[in-house]
């Protein structure tokens, strides 16, 4: 008899790399503010605190490399969305005048363990986010 992994269809492996990455980032001194935030344009994995800091969380997770690193997953289509999405959260809470960043938090499940990585400032804003 196998045991249940958490990560069981695509719904419940994102739902389970969500907890698991609040917890990571909990430990980590952010202060989880919101979860599965959305907005008309997307979906904000996780919103925190981080030393003052906004920070817009995406989480990956996979539980094999077929389909590459999950990293690689936050490409620059995505990038644009979150950005849209998190201009969105920004003007709703009417905090403009906020420092801000993107992280990207990894989850690989292998040998039955979760192997967790961070990836602040994951990705430039560059002129995008006006």
């Amino acid at each position: 008899m196998s045991r249940s992994s958490p990560f069981q269809g695509r719904k419940g492996l994102g739902d389970s790399g969500e907890e698991i990455a609040a917890r990571f980032l909990e430990k980590r001194g952010y202060r989880v503010l919101e979860r599965n935030y959305r907005t008309p344009v997307g979906e904000l994995d996780i919103i925190a605190l981080h030393r003052g800091t906004v920070v817009f969380v995406e989480v990956k997770a996979r539980t094999s490399g077929s389909y590459g690193a999950p990293e690689l997953a936050v490409h620059p289509a995505k990038q644009l969305k979150l950005i849209r999405a998190a201009q969105a959260y920004i003007i709703r809470k009417k905090i403009e005048d906020r420092a801000c960043r993107f992280d990207v938090v990894t989850v690989r499940r292998q040998d039955g363990r979760d192997l967790l990585d961070i990836i602040p400032n994951a990705f430039d804003l560059g002129d995008r986010f006006s």
